[in-house]
């Protein structure tokens, strides 16, 4: 019976480690460039709509801070993020939290990796949560 266990616990500890596991782990992701709007959910409606990759591009620069948000969606839905244009926008770092502020709105960082951002403007409270592909 120990030989069994044995067995069986070498088996899962060889299956669930891959070489690959740490190849895509950035230790100073930036939120710096484009970002392309996959998915909105949350709010009042309970909104959970995707969009195709280049559809709705949000891109950061740092110097000035600014987003240049290009929307070019034109299926129906609830919510689709910004309109397109210019706006300013500041990062606020608290012990807690990391907060991207865009004109007056406070949208928290709940995950930044090199190939995903996840913003959440309080879902919460009904508002909605933005989940972007680099």
């Amino acid at each position: 019976m120990k030989t069994y266990f044995y067995f069986l616990a070498l088996m899962l500890l060889t299956l669930s480690c891959k070489s690959d596991d740490d190849a895509d782990q950035n230790l100073n992701p930036t939120l710096i460039g484009s970002w392309s709007l996959v998915n909105v959910s949350g709010g009042f409606a309970g909104v959970d709509d995707d969009f195709n990759d280049g559809v709705i591009l949000w891109n950061f620069t740092n110097n000035p801070s600014e987003i240049t948000i290009t929307n070019t969606n034109t299926t129906e839905v609830v919510h689709s993020g910004y309109p397109s244009g210019t706006y300013s926008y500041e990062i606020e770092t608290t012990p807690n939290d990391t907060i991207v502020v865009i004109e007056n709105t406070d949208l928290r960082i709940i995950s930044l990796t090199t190939n995903q951002l996840i913003l959440d403007e309080g879902v919460v409270s009904d508002g909605f949560q933005y989940t972007f592909n680099k």
